[in-house]
């Protein structure tokens, strides 16, 4: 995520030439790309197999799973800001009928940060791997993901009506805020799902 965001910056400020910027970003926002992918791959290697469940067996280690798996999901709106706001920049050149280069690439990254978080939240970001599930998934957990779920859904219903007055002021305008209000609905699921994680902790 950072090379990505990394390359994103160096395609939009390099100073002194534009072309050698974006050659430069490119490669960095090509090097984060891979970098994503091939740690999906390569993290399923160091995934708790059958050893690991001989070793720590009980409700601990399924508590720090989900710790663990709850303060990854809290990171992500603090990664996924800057992206969302470039896919909102890129979104308002489109609806304008002016893209420019970058905002090809740039439009889609919004969706992608919030569906992302959306599939973390319901568990469906990784649903082949059983074992895992059998730590990620109970009771208290599956109620975790009703409410933040429910509360995505009622912010982006609110979203949605505020969105439509927009369009019917400034149609542009409410293209480019669509990646905002996806984000917004995705980051509230996010810290409400963390934010139980806590509570629960707590006691």
């Amino acid at each position: 995520m950072a090379a990505l965001l990394i390359g994103v910056l160096v395609m939009q400020e390099w100073p002194s030439d534009p072309g050698k910027g974006q050659l430069i970003g490119g490669l960095t926002m090509a090097a984060g790309i891979a970098a994503l992918i091939g740690s999906a791959f390569l993290a399923r290697r160091f995934m708790p197999n059958t050893d690991t469940f001989k070793l720590e067996t009980g409700a601990a280690y399924r508590d720090k799973v989900q710790r663990q798996r709850a303060h990854s999901m809290a990171v992500m709106p603090i990664t996924g800001g800057y992206l969302t706001f470039m896919s909102v920049k890129a979104g308002w050149g489109f609806a304008s009928g002016a893209p420019a280069d970058m905002d090809y690439v740039m439009v889609g990254l919004g969706p992608m940060i919030a569906g992302l978080m959306l599939l973390m939240v319901a568990g469906l970001d990784n649903p082949r791997d059983k074992r895992m599930k059998r730590l990620l998934e109970d009771e208290l957990t599956l109620s975790f993901r009703h409410k933040a779920l429910a509360t995505a859904l009622a912010v982006a219903g609110v979203g949605i009506a505020g969105v439509f007055a927009l369009g019917l002021w400034r149609p542009a305008a409410a293209v480019a805020a669509l990646p905002a209000l996806l984000y917004l609905a995705a980051t509230a699921a996010v810290l409400r799902y963390y934010l139980l994680d806590r509570e629960a902790e707590r006691g």
